[in-house]
């Protein structure tokens, strides 16, 4: 959708954002958990993070038809990125998938993210044997196992997959802010590995 490069820093510019459930398919496929876009202005200093919720039925070009958003990355991460283009009319310059295994270590490569935990509840492990994790309403700091199962928890929200989907972007602001530390900054090679 652009005309010409775009250069980060410089030019406005919008990353997608893939949380990526792949331990069912043995690490091969699998569908996309989290799907956020961010947003920078480097001319207004300004981020925005809007989530798309995965179950939003949406046209995949890739398959020509309409499904989950989720299940466009069946055919790829191209088809996830060109299925967010088509649905919110703008480009996408860049990208950026984890899974969960990933996610639980770039949380613990930054120390951790401090969470304003909105009410009590618990939720499973993602390994077996899954134990419970809980939480309790108010100023958390979280580890990378505790920050994937406060994202990933919806059955248990009065919210549903939208309460999800303002935790998953609580934790994204919260992972920036602690990336941006003095001491986080100099590991930025082995965060971004």
């Amino acid at each position: 959708k652009r005309e010409e490069a775009v250069k980060f820093g410089k030019d406005p510019v919008s990353i997608l954002l893939l949380g990526v459930e792949d331990y069912a398919s043995s690490g091969n496929g699998g569908r996309t958990d989290s799907i956020m876009v961010a947003t920078f202005n480097p001319d207004s200093k300004t981020m925005k993070l809007l989530s798309i919720p995965r179950d939003t039925k949406v046209y995949i070009p890739s398959k020509d038809k309409e499904d989950k958003i989720n299940h466009a990355y069946n055919n790829g991460k191209e088809s996830t990125i060109e299925t967010v283009e088509d649905f919110l009319d703008i480009p996408i310059d860049y990208y950026a998938t984890v899974n969960f295994e990933g996610f639980k270590e770039i949380i613990d490569e930054i120390g951790g993210v401090e969470v304003d935990v909105p009410f009590d509840f618990w939720e499973y492990t993602d390994t077996y044997p899954r134990e419970k994790i809980y939480f309790e309403k108010g100023i958390s700091q979280l580890n990378g196992e505790e920050a994937l199962a406060y994202a990933r928890m919806r059955k248990r929200d009065p919210n549903g997959d939208f309460g999800r989907n303002d935790r998953q972007k609580q934790i994204v602001m919260a992972a920036i802010d602690s990336m941006i530390k003095p001491k986080n900054l100099l590991k930025v090679d082995e965060i971004a590995a």
